[in-house]
């Protein structure tokens, strides 16, 4: 038997919360059942901290369960059991994006290598100029020839 609830306010508990972002709040229509999503809840909470991240997983069992539907056409009636399956998929990369957005820190970005990445102050900071990997010792190597000799000081004195 499958065990429904829901207050109406997703403030009440962070079940009836992840029922509100997942929308599975009809009680003619369950898709998870309570004790479906506090196994949810009691396996990534701890670990991720986000209900975003547990909506995610939802999200992804039920286009699991989706996927198994099949699709058919009865007298100009037809029903893509794919679309429900594509559209959880849809919305669990929507929560993982929020989760994603909410653990980004306000430190630099090196081009989205990391996304905890962090300023390291011991680093001397790295000069960037025209001519930077130039080795003036070796010449100018694609001449063939060398630099010039420095110009010798005159001191009139």
């Amino acid at each position: 038997m499958t065990t429904f609830s829901y207050s109406g306010n997703p403030s009440d508990s962070l079940l009836d919360e992840l029922r509100y972002l997942i929308q599975d709040i009809d009680a003619e229509e369950v898709l998870l059942s309570d004790e479906e999503l506090q196994y949810n809840l009691d396996k990534l909470m701890p670990e991720y901290d986000s209900l975003y991240y547990v909506a995610a997983a939802a999200c992804e069992t039920l286009a699991a369960r989706f996927a198994r539907e099949v699709s058919y056409s009865v007298d100009g009636v037809s029903m893509q059991g794919s679309e429900l399956q594509s559209k959880y998929n849809e919305l669990a990369l929507s929560f993982r994006d929020q989760y994603k957005a909410t653990r980004q820190s306000g430190g630099p970005d090196a081009g989205g290598i990391l996304w905890d990445d962090t300023f390291d102050s011991s680093i001397r900071p790295l000069m960037f100029a025209t001519g930077m990997h130039d080795n003036y010792g070796a010449g100018q190597q694609e001449y063939g020839g060398s630099l010039p000799a420095p110009e010798p000081e005159v001191h009139n004195g």
